[in-house]
């Protein structure tokens, strides 16, 4: 279940190839048996999901029940949002307690240009840490926010079972990790701006986390770089999200598990839009590395460490808004 790398591709005509940007296809997963509770599919599924986090850190999921127009729903909740008055945007600005919005420019990891994309994001529905904008300025956002939230939280505990079984624990290990989830779901704008020298819509990183999953985009622009050193652009499969492994499934694994790097870049000539939703721990849960990832060939790589700390670390170095400020990262389901 290796990724599938595409470097050429030739002409109909019989001319000479032509280049085409390095490409690869992700392995990819289908979830229709182990949302259906046929056992053997979840065992299937596990040990596919394990070979894709050890050799390429990414992977693929179809047959994962979220209605493709919901999905298509937030893309369209998405452009509303960014389209408002940057002045009624700016009422949003996070911050160290509060979600909300980062404007074009404020995303900038040290040492690197400002990334080109603008973002806003959203905790938990109901939460204290959320700034949504009134009804007034975005009628039925706040509810179709919410409902693809719901879902996509389902979705993430759908799939930690297979996790935990790939890391060869028993299925419920990481459930009470995850009650409730941290999660966030993050609305990107990559508007059509040119890129300077060693910019990017978003910059080469990894995640801080446990779990992203970023649905098809009709827009193309990730690229992800392999344990050989090489970038590709990913190759998404229609009404399929891509599944990444972040910093602290790497940690918790004792680095079985790749925490990949990826960036985004916007060469459409138009506007790009990007959903991820980030799956993680409680703040307070204690990373400790699992028994079934330590053996005499793979000895203890990491001591505990509190995610919290982490993330709060993260957050500061990647968000203007949040740099330089006393306050932790707040923890509020």
């Amino acid at each position: 279940m290796a990724p599938n790398p595409s470097l050429t591709s030739e002409s109909s005509t019989g001319e000479s190839p032509t280049p085409e940007p390095p490409a690869i296809e992700l392995p990819v997963i289908d979830l229709t048996g182990v949302r259906a509770g046929d056992q053997p599919a979840r065992r299937r599924a596990a040990a596919q999901v394990r070979e894709a986090l050890v050799e390429v850190g990414f992977l693929s999921i179809v047959g994962h029940g979220v209605p493709w127009g919901q999905v298509l729903d937030i893309y369209d909740q998405a452009a509303r949002y960014h389209e408002l008055p940057d002045e009624v945007k700016r009422r949003h600005t996070m911050s160290a307690s509060k979600m909300g919005y980062n404007p074009l420019g404020a995303a900038q990891r040290s040492g690197l240009p400002p990334a080109l994309n603008a973002a806003f994001f959203l905790a938990r529905p109901g939460s204290a840490r959320n700034q949504l904008p009134p009804e007034d300025d975005l009628p039925g956002f706040a509810a179709a926010t919410a409902d693809y939230y719901a879902a996509m939280d389902e979705l993430g505990h759908t799939l930690l079972p297979l996790y935990a079984l790939a890391a060869d624990m028993p299925a419920d290990h990481f459930g009470r990790f995850f009650d409730p989830a941290l999660a966030t779901l993050r609305l990107s704008h990559y508007p059509a701006i040119a890129a300077g020298d060693n910019q990017w819509g978003i910059d080469p990183h990894s995640d801080a986390g446990f779990m992203t999953m970023l649905p098809t985009n009709p827009v193309s622009g990730l690229w992800i770089q392999l344990p050989s050193g090489e970038w590709f652009a990913v190759r998404q499969e229609p009404e399929s999200f891509v599944v990444n492994a972040g910093d602290m499934l790497r940690r918790w694994s004792n680095d079985r598990f790749l925490s990949t790097k990826h960036r985004a870049l916007n060469e459409s000539g138009g506007d790009r839009y990007a959903i991820p939703f980030f799956f993680d721990p409680r703040p307070d849960t204690v990373i400790e590395v699992l028994p079934g990832c330590v053996d005499e060939s793979h000895p203890l790589r990491h001591e505990p460490l509190v995610y919290r700390d982490y993330l709060t670390a993260f957050m500061r170095n990647g968000y203007a808004p949040v740099r330089g400020q006393a306050d932790q990262v707040d923890d509020r389901p």
